[in-house]
Order: structure tokens, then sequence, then C-alpha cells
């Protein structure tokens, strides 16, 4: 995992959470087994951590946001990437 940050930069996504547009600091990461997760944050705390499952729906796998608002974040990702 060198430099993963260089490979995998830091970006922001601007998602509708709660009625409100969120903007989002995305940071790509991975396990250490090499599957990729994203550590989503708002206003500097931790919001979400999700991935893309092997059937490519995205899960959560930290956090309490809704399945709803967990696939909006994950398509805004997966548009930024």
């Amino acid at each position: 995992m060198a430099d993963l940050e260089l490979h995998n930069p830091e970006f922001e996504i601007t998602v509708e959470l709660n009625g409100a547009n969120q903007t989002i600091q995305v940071q790509p990461d991975e396990t250490s087994d090499g599957v990729e997760y994203f550590i989503c944050k708002s206003k500097g705390e931790q919001l979400t951590q999700i991935r893309r499952d092997e059937d490519g729906k995205w899960e959560q796998l930290w956090g309490d946001l809704s399945q709803e608002d967990i696939d909006s974040i994950g398509h805004k990702i997966e548009n930024k990437s």
C-alpha cells in the first residue's frame, strides 16, 4: 500500500442527505486484502464508510445512513472515479 494517497487522492462530492445538499470529502482506501472502500466525511466528522459488494451494490461498512443515502453517495463516487 505504498503511497496510496498518490494513486487514490481524496476528492469532494455534493449529495442530498436529509433534504439538504452536503459536501462530503471522500478518501479512497483499501483493506489489507486489497478491497477498495471509501471513507466519507462531512465537516471534518466521519459520516460513513462504504464499498461496492460483489454484486455491484453499495454497502455500508460503518455508520448509520439509510440504503437510499448510501446508494446516492455511491452513485456520486462512481461518477467521480
